[in-house]
């Protein structure tokens, strides 16, 4: 069934009423005059904040994700990125032939000019906003949102021939793409994550990859040359293709402490790292992504990309909350606050970026990775382990050989690393984990971090 939102009215169902994409969805649907309802696993006590705030055409299944709703005759299915395609109720769905597709793509339906598009395991989100602070400072109007936790369909409304919307996109949200298409994409990096929902690393990566699935060789791909699945998934692509490393000479490039890119066929050396606001190698690797994707799109216009003036406004961002973010010095020991790197790839990452000895606070919930690769990354970086946690007996056998100690909250978590660490230390809240057994988010997270920090500093 083909469907045309722009021209014709449907019956439609919302499966998944989260507070973000699908609130936002629902109520953007029935604004348009479709017919919408909502599906959520969740009692109606549960969901009574976000009901609240719907749309009052809008009728709410709570508690009901059963197949049989789909005999109230719905046109087309809407899934919330957090809710797995593989439940029964979207799969009936597709055996009875009802299209489903994200908010991502519903999004995309109505979104006028150019749009970005960036995924990958880590630094989505800053290179999201670093990509969407530069085409700021060059002129352009611009537009941010997707994973970043601004509901693309949002953004809808807004958008013009002349703006760019810049989108940061998990892997849930690309499973269910169909016409999505990115004028530039770029993928940052892939290490296991989401092994709870995927069946295997190639099922994740083949979710991520989506992002091109329909990009021709009039768009471009951004990838990382240094992470060799994705470089080979690259070389398949129809899109033209520029990459960025750390290692060797690519479109973008790192040596001797400075970034370089090509410009036609000049090699031009764009900044010096240590000119960068936001500390760190990985940070390194998301501006030189930065600097393709905007100059993918000058290319696309067939305009001259204004190479310096993007320089300077990578190096001007200022960062995101929770991520390698420097929160002070308390008697002579540097917090870190780093609660969004939920991986190993992330924490490996900071503990590269780190130019000191650091006592590492680590763990939460598990989220079915092989944590015990971050031991060699820890070798000669780490004094000490605080552990956090429902990964704590976990991590406590997998690092024997550092030493370490289990706290029970974070003010604890703080306490422990001062005296486990050395004037000159830093103290890194870099958890590998999911943050639900603690908190609320990732974000919560790190907020108390800071909490803990602020109150040793009053204590002086």
């Amino acid at each position: 069934m083909e469907i045309d939102l722009l021209h014709k009215k449907y019956r439609i169902l919302v499966v998944g009423l989260g507070l973000r994409s699908g609130l936002s969805a629902a109520n953007f649907l029935s604004a348009e005059e479709h017919i919408v309802e909502v599906s959520d696993s969740k009692s109606r006590d549960e969901l009574s904040e976000i009901i609240s705030k719907l749309d009052s055409d809008v009728v709410v299944h709570a508690g009901n994700q059963h197949p049989l709703l789909l005999d109230r005759g719905f046109d087309l299915v809407v899934l919330s990125p957090g809710v797995p395609a593989k439940i029964d109720l979207v799969q009936e769905s597709i055996r009875r032939g009802i299209p489903v597709i994200s908010e991502i793509e519903l999004a995309f339906r109505y979104i006028k000019g150019l749009t970005i598009g960036i995924t990958g395991t880590d630094g989505k989100s800053t290179t999201t906003a670093m990509t969407n602070h530069v085409l700021k400072e060059l002129g352009w109007d611009t537009r941010m949102g997707g994973n970043i936790g601004i509901p693309l369909i949002s953004l809808a409304g807004e958008t013009t021939d002349r703006s760019v919307t810049v989108i940061e996109l998990s892997s849930y949200q690309l499973e269910t793409i169909d016409s999505f298409r990115p004028d530039a994409a770029a993928f940052l990096n892939l290490t296991p994550d989401h092994l709870d929902r995927y069946n295997s690393l190639d099922d994740y990566f083949a979710a991520k990859m989506r992002i091109a699935k329909n990009q021709t060789k009039n768009d471009f791909f951004i990838y990382n040359a240094d992470d060799e699945r994705v470089s080979l998934g690259a070389s398949a692509l129809a899109a033209t293709l520029y990459s960025f490393s750390l290692t060797k000479k690519a479109d973008a490039w790192y040596e001797v402490g400075s970034v370089f890119i090509t410009v036609g066929k000049r090699s031009v050396k764009v900044f010096d790292a240590r000119e960068m606001t936001v500390m760190g190698l990985h940070n390194v690797q998301n501006a030189m992504a930065v600097l393709l994707l905007i100059r993918s799109l000058y290319e696309k216009l067939g305009e001259e990309f204004p190479v310096a003036r993007a320089a300077a406004a990578c190096c001007s961002f200022k960062g995101l909350a929770h991520r390698m973010e420097k929160l002070g010095i308390y008697n002579d020991r540097l917090f870190i606050n780093d609660s969004k790197a939920t991986t190993v790839g992330a924490v490996e990452m900071a503990l590269r970026s780190l130019d000191r000895q650091a006592v590492l606070i680590l763990g939460g919930r598990a989220k079915g990775d092989d944590y015990s690769r971050l031991a060699d990354a820890m070798k000669g970086k780490i004094r000490a382990l605080v552990l956090i946690g429902e990964t704590t007996d976990q991590f406590a056998e997998l690092f024997l050989s550092f030493s370490h100690e289990a706290a029970s909250d974070m003010s604890d978590a703080v306490l422990k690393a001062m005296n486990l660490s050395r004037p000159g230390d830093a103290i890194l809240l870099s958890p590998a984990t999911a943050s639900f057994d603690m908190y609320k988010s990732f974000e919560h997270r790190g907020d108390v971090f800071r909490e803990a920090f602020l109150a040793l500093t009053e204590k002086r």
